[in-house]
């Protein structure tokens, strides 16, 4: 799905022609049903993005900016340094500084109270950007002293596609895609260019979110986009860095919450890729170290455990020496885990009431910060088997040793040992857990 892979449409849009000289068309054009199926086209409703939304279509996506808050530049403004690299300087007193001044002023205006007059004045606001921004490319796209100024007008000009391919129509998303295009037909290179790849990126991100569950081909969009990125712009590391590993986890995640066996093998394929992509580019970097942690971890089943061990919260001591004779159940757990308490603790404390210590070894790893939080809970709560817990206030929850060098993505997660010490799986889900136990225990 690399750029030069999307087809043109059949109306050019105003930009194409202002980049490429080739002179305006028409905005409002369909969307060719190849062109649809090749950038994944979802249906848009016309409702506004909000928290409500992501949580109600249960797209489980991890944020582009995640471990570790990568700020994004910020979009365009013509009194600060320029979100794609720009040096801070004084902009002349012309046509093009005017016209940006004015988008800064649009974009910060007042909007409507009412929700409906609000879609529509969000609507408008973008338009008019749009067209403000088209202005200011014509007239410094060909100036390289107005450089600053252009790659402002781009930011100013993705952002509103951005935000009308969220909320509007098919064609909306069409002329995000279109305008991408455009500036990577006129410099695949430029930091133009990475910013229209970029905003795709974000943009099935965000799709993810809304619609992954129901057309996980989002997450693969992603994947890809976040690779491309990387590929191209290695440069902008920040960046790479954030959407590969935003891209990976979010992949991941939904590859162990699906029941789609198919989409599930596809989504970890995705899944891998980008973190190998993270470990061979940005090794150096928090999210590289935990990309090389996490392909640790998914290279496990089959495999002796080993370097796997940790003090408990009862002052014993647990190894992966020990496992070898029975089959070994380990799960990550945290005591206000919603998930833990409804599903995986029953789960647990059922199997342990059939499998007695002599026949299954069962150790949990707390990743609660507070002692008193742990005892607490184990006090009102049968919790069983061995807990993992380090007396080292820096080694606890999610800066665990164990947390860390296995690169763990989510709890409650939960892992199975078999007789010999070897792994049989580190995705097991709650409601299969005890088929899997009795498998191991024959």
């Amino acid at each position: 799905m690399s750029l030069n892979r999307i087809q043109h449409f059949r109306g050019i849009f105003l930009l194409v022609g202002v980049i490429t000289g080739c002179g305006g068309g028409d905005a409002g054009s369909e969307v060719s049903s190849d062109t649809e199926e090749k950038i994944a086209i979802a249906p848009i409703q016309t409702t506004e993005l909000n928290a409500a939304r992501v949580a109600e279509a249960a797209g489980i996506t991890a944020s582009i900016d995640s471990p570790s808050k990568v700020a994004e530049p910020e979009v365009a403004k013509p009194d600060s340094a320029s979100a794609m690299g720009d040096a801070k300087l004084p902009f002349p007193d012309d046509d093009a500084t005017k016209t940006l001044q004015e988008i800064q002023k649009l974009r910060i205006a007042a909007l409507p109270t009412d929700i409906q007059e609000v879609k529509a004045a969000r609507r408008e606001r973008n338009e008019r950007i749009v067209d403000m921004a088209t202005k200011v490319l014509r007239l410094t796209m060909n100036d390289e002293a107005r450089k600053p100024q252009f790659h402002q007008a781009v930011g100013q000009l993705l952002e509103a596609r951005f935000q009308m391919a969220l909320s509007g129509t098919k064609d909306d998303i069409g002329l995000l895609y279109e305008d991408v295009q455009a500036l990577n037909e006129r410099d695949p290179k430029s930091v133009a260019a990475a910013e229209g790849v970029y905003y795709v990126a974000k943009f099935a991100h965000t799709q993810a979110g809304l619609h992954g569950k129901s057309q996980p081909v989002w997450f693969e969009t992603l994947s890809h986009w976040a690779r491309e990125f990387a590929d191209r712009f290695p440069e902008q590391a920040q960046r790479s860095v954030s959407l590969l590993f935003g891209a990976a986890r979010s992949c991941e995640l939904h590859s162990e919450a699906t029941k789609d066996a198919e989409v599930a093998a596809r989504l970890t394929t995705e899944c891998r890729l980008c973190y190998t992509t993270l470990a061979d580019k940005f090794a150096t970097t928090e999210q590289g170290q935990e990309a090389i942690a996490s392909l640790r971890r998914m290279a496990l089943v089959g495999q002796q455990l080993s370097q796997f061990s940790g003090p408990t919260a009862d002052g014993g001591f647990v190894s992966a020496d020990e496992f070898p004779g029975k089959p070994t159940v380990i799960y990550f757990w945290e005591s206000d885990s919603e998930e833990f308490n409804s599903e995986l603790l029953p789960e647990l404390e059922k199997i342990r009431s059939q499998l007695p210590a002599d026949r299954l070894r069962v150790i949990g790893v707390a990743l609660d910060d507070d002692e008193s939080t742990i005892n607490s809970f184990m006090e009102t709560h049968v919790v069983p088997g061995q807990q993992i817990f380090f007396p080292n206030t820096a080694q606890r929850s999610w800066n665990s040793p164990l947390i860390r060098f296995w690169g763990i993505a989510k709890t409650p997660t939960v892992w199975l040992i078999d007789s010999n010490g070897k792994v049989v799986s580190t995705t097991v889900v709650a409601d299969d857990l005890a088929n899997q136990i009795k498998k191991l225990a024959k």
